[in-house]
């Protein structure tokens, strides 16, 4: 029943959501903490351990949740059933996006899939970086100082990357020494 679980919850996480592995985190930790497949703290745990390893992070962390869960066959099952939606949506779309790229409403689907993937992104910045310091609003409210740091840093890297046409690793770089200074 595991496996199926794994098969089920990961084909839905590939086939509704976009952006990318960042973009699939906050489905990953609702179909986490759904099944009980890892303790909340563990969830941070589990997406720096996804990070460490080369490749995409989705895939990454779909095979460490299904061997954590069930096993190789369970990181087989989860990394497959992740993968299968974009792959089958991928041969469809490469066959007739050419014929349908100028459609005025795949232009409209493509424009407001956009503002999904930012917010959904925002969410994955939240679950990993705030989440875990922000236990409470009580412990919000009586030491906001970190939590507003890190907010700022990151709208800071956030508007300096659309202004400034420059390699992201100068930004990585610069931003990994502003956050040991400031932390």
């Amino acid at each position: 029943m595991t496996l199926v679980q794994l098969l089920v919850s990961f084909l839905k996480i590939g086939a509704f959501s976009f952006g990318g592995g960042y973009a699939m985190i906050p489905f990953f930790e609702k179909e986490i903490a759904l099944h009980g497949w890892t303790a909340a703290g563990d969830y941070a745990k589990m997406v720096a351990i996804a990070q460490i390893f080369p490749g995409p992070f989705a895939i990454d962390s779909s095979a460490y949740i299904g061997f954590k869960v069930a096993g190789l066959p369970g990181a087989v099952v989860a990394s497959a059933a992740l993968s299968l939606p974009s792959f089958v949506a991928l041969v469809f779309i490469t066959r007739s996006y050419v014929k349908f790229k100028d459609n005025r409403y795949i232009q409209m689907l493509l424009a407001g899939v956009r503002p999904v993937v930012i917010g959904l992104l925002v969410s994955a910045v939240y679950i990993i970086g705030l989440k875990p310091v922000v236990k409470t609003w009580e412990a919000f409210l009586s030491h906001p100082l970190p939590v507003l740091k890190t907010v700022v840093l990151i709208l800071l890297g956030f508007l300096a990357m659309m202004r400034i046409k420059a390699n992201p690793i100068i930004f990585i770089i610069a931003f990994a020494v502003i956050g040991m200074v400031v932390f």
